[in-house]
């Protein structure tokens, strides 16, 4: 049998095609209703298999051409279509006379079984062929269909255009959302092109620029912004780049005086290849500042412990030689040789002994008792010292305001740290004429301040020590280490190496902070942070004014320096020798 397939898309021709031949049939392809119509007039086919949606002439039309021929009328036509499947479709297929209507897709196998069954129903004898509708009820019906298909249409399409508007409405409000949050990135985020070109630069980024003198940046290599001419020799972007993965490193520019870390994530196409790479800056020049006090306080405090220990037992050695200096000094007259003698022992024990005294304070082992105070007395009393012992060539001037309030210290400390500032500065001016300025003055750090963003202070009421000479000043190199033990810049005998350090242990013991700036050549500034407290001021205790009473009782001496045992026990035995003479051995 033959059978006539017309379908306008290809593919399903074919799958019609293979399943008619399967059966044992041959097959005539039409792509449309007119070309079907004119292969049925020429090879008067068994069976006609159509769809109903065609271009140049459609199913129905076709339909209605075999019917009103009388040589076609009675061949079975049978609609395979996916478009036309309401039932008001079915019912005018039915009354234009089509035998049967199957819905696509169907498996290949229940296609071909619902074509037999609808054939063999159809076989009508002469006297059951369907009586066609009159061409103007033909039209009402088709143009109703008609109507129902393009209102059906039109309604999938203002669904399509409503879905794509709210899709373009959404890509549009998520570009948004991204470049907002682009723009938002407290760092400095750049896209950077596979040759380290700018792409694009989000406002952090593009405000930083600006500042280092780079008015836009999009188009630029990256390492130009950074004022770099070639791209550093670890740079992360050229690694990604090459192996398609992120990387991440720390790059100091010395010319901006900044310190960064730089991550650089590849944008992979389909095939693996780098589109961009997304490349981000952050500023971590604080946090380098941060550590770098931090391993200064380490190290500090390793020092000091070693130096503590050190002086405790050094102290033990210098304790027997100025007593017995001592008790050389205060006995009878003798050979003035031997007195002149004692008086140089006494006087190298004594240097000796305020040596061991800085690397106390420094260790933080010394015994203090802090306690509130105003510190505009300790020193303008230690200026009045220094004046005697500063040459006149150096001017001193001082703007000290006695209404800065009190600090918590003990006033020994407090004395040891202008004078050790100020000798500082006269020795950075000495052989020249200058100017030593102290300032006293109130402050107060509130959130958000620089200072207090700076150093490591919290906000509050500070009262501020400042000390400033016009001498050779130092170069950054050699800031970095004045508050190191031992590190001095003086010739050799002419200082320890601990005034400094010093300096440093004792404010950070009071709860405050001292900072350094200066130029070479320029002159040094030393500020002093204390924090300012409340209450009255207490008088320092006087006891050690009083004369040491005497008796005749019994002392236990214990320490585990014997030299320290018999001196302690010449001292307190010294006006009562026959209690000596008497019990020497039990009182040792």
């Amino acid at each position: 049998m033959k059978v006539l397939v017309v379908d306008d898309n290809n593919d399903d021709r074919m799958l019609l095609r293979l399943i008619v031949e399967r059966q044992g049939h041959e097959v005539i392809e039409g792509e449309n209703g007119q070309e079907g119509y004119e292969l049925a007039v020429r090879h008067r086919p068994g069976l006609i298999l159509s769809d109903a949606l065609m271009p140049v002439l459609d199913g129905f039309h076709f339909l209605r051409r075999i019917k009103q021929d009388p040589e076609l009328v009675s061949t079975p036509f049978i609609f395979y279509s996916a478009t036309y499947t309401e039932q008001q479709d079915q019912a005018m297929a039915k009354a234009l006379g089509a035998a049967g209507y199957i819905i696509k897709p169907k498996e290949p196998g229940e296609l071909w079984r619902a074509v037999e069954e609808i054939v063999q129903k159809a076989c009508p004898i002469a006297e059951d062929l369907p009586v066609m509708v009159g061409d103007e009820e033909y039209l009402r019906q088709y143009s109703s269909m008609l109507a129902t298909k393009l209102e059906q249409k039109v309604s999938e399409l203002e669904q399509v255009l409503a879905a794509k508007a709210e899709t373009e409405k959404a890509l549009v409000r998520a570009k948004e959302e991204w470049e907002r949050s682009f723009e938002a990135i407290g760092d400095i985020a750049m896209i950077l092109s596979p040759d380290l070109r700018i792409i694009r630069a989000n406002r952090r980024a593009q405000e930083f620029f600006q500042d280092t003198g780079k008015d836009g940046v999009e188009g630029a290599f990256c390492f130009h912004a950074f004022q770099k001419e070639s791209p550093c020799p670890d740079c992360p972007a050229l690694l990604a780049r090459k192996d398609g993965t992120a990387h991440t490193m720390e790059v100091e520019y010395r010319e901006l005086g900044r310190t960064f870390q730089l991550t650089s994530s590849p944008v992979l196409d389909a095939q693996g290849g780098v589109m961009s790479i997304i490349h981000f800056a952050k500023d971590i020049t604080a946090q380098k500042k941060l550590e770098k006090r931090l391993l200064q306080n380490q190290k500090l405090e390793a020092i000091g412990t070693l130096a503590g220990g050190i002086a405790h037992d050094f102290n033990n050695i210098l304790t027997p030689i100025l007593g017995y200096a001592e008790i050389l000094k205060a006995a009878p007259p003798q050979e003035e040789r031997i007195q002149e003698y004692a008086d140089q022992i006494f006087t190298a024990a004594q240097r000796a002994r305020e040596l061991v005294r800085q690397i106390l304070a420094f260790s933080r082992q010394q015994e203090h008792h802090p306690m509130p105070m105003l510190p505009h007395l300790i020193i303008k009393e230690a200026l009045k010292l220094l004046r005697s012992t500063i040459p006149t060539s150096i001017e001193i001037r001082q703007d000290i305001q006695e209404d800065c309030g009190m600090v918590l210290a003990d006033a020994t400390r407090l004395h040891q740290v202008i004078m050790n500032l100020c000798t500082n500065a006269y020795q950075a001016m000495r052989g020249s004429t200058g100017v030593l300025s102290v300032t006293l003055r109130p402050l107060r750090l509130d959130h958000g301040d620089s200072k207090a963003d700076d150093f490591p202070l919290l906000p509050g009421n500070f009262v501020v020590l400042e000390v400033s000479d016009t001498g050779c000043g130092m170069d950054k190199e050699t800031m970095a280490k004045i508050f190191d033990p031992y590190f001095t810049t003086k010739k050799q005998d002419e200082g320890t190496g601990l005034g400094l350090s010093v300096v440093h242990g004792i404010v950070q013991g009071c709860g405050g902070h001292i900072s350094v700036s200066s130029e070479p050549g320029k002159g040094s500034t030393f500020l002093v942070y204390l924090p300012r407290v409340e209450g009255q001021a207490l008088d320092e205790d006087a006891s050690d004014q009083l004369p040491l009473p005497s008796g005749s009782e019994r002392i236990l001496v214990v320490d585990d320096d014997p030299a320290v045992i018999a001196l302690e026990t010449k001292n307190l035995s010294i006006n009562n020798h026959d209690f000596i003479q008497h019990d020497h051995r039990s009182r040792q």
